[in-house]
Order: C-alpha cells, then structure tokens, then sequence
C-alpha cells in the first residue's frame, strides 16, 4: 500500500500543474486542459521510456513498476515547470 502512495500524490500534483485553468468557463478549462495533456505526455513518457532503459542498462535489472511510475510523473512534474516558465517569460518579453 506505501508503494502506492508516492505515485499517487505525484499523480496529483501533476494533475494540478498541468491544469489550464480559465474563470468561469469549466468548458474551456476542461478543452484546454485535455489539449494540454494530449500534447505534453507523451514527451514525458518518451523521455520515461529512455531512462528506464538506461537504468536497466546500467543496473542489469529492470525498476519496479512504482519506480517506473513515479520516474513518469517526476519528468512530466519538470516538464510542466519548463512549460511554465515558458509561457510565463513569454508573455513578459
């Protein structure tokens, strides 16, 4: 059951970065949010993907799945900083 919690709360709080909130507008936020999410993930699983094999390359053993997923969900949380700061710094210029 402890396994599970880590990922779980990383779930989360991703869930909330990733969130594309607009006021008053549930449609939109939903739209904008599922947009969002269809174009980000798969850069964080791609990149995912590449350190599992490289761990398993390295360790001689494949992670844990837990591990795998909390791997996911910790690059997808460093992406959405980087999308963030992004979009932050580009609308200021």
């Amino acid at each position: 059951m402890r396994q599970f919690i880590g990922p779980t709360i990383l779930l989360i709080l991703y869930l909330l970065a990733a969130c594309r909130y607009f006021p008053g507008r549930p449609l939109d936020t939903l739209v904008a949010t599922l947009t969002h999410l269809a174009q980000s993930l798969p850069v964080a699983v791609a990149t995912a993907f590449l350190v599992v094999l490289v761990v398993r390359k390295v360790s001689g053993a494949l992670p844990s799945r837990p591990a795998m997923a909390k791997t996911l969900l910790i690059i997808a949380l460093l992406f959405e900083l980087l999308y963030s700061l992004h979009h932050f710094y580009n609308g200021a210029i």
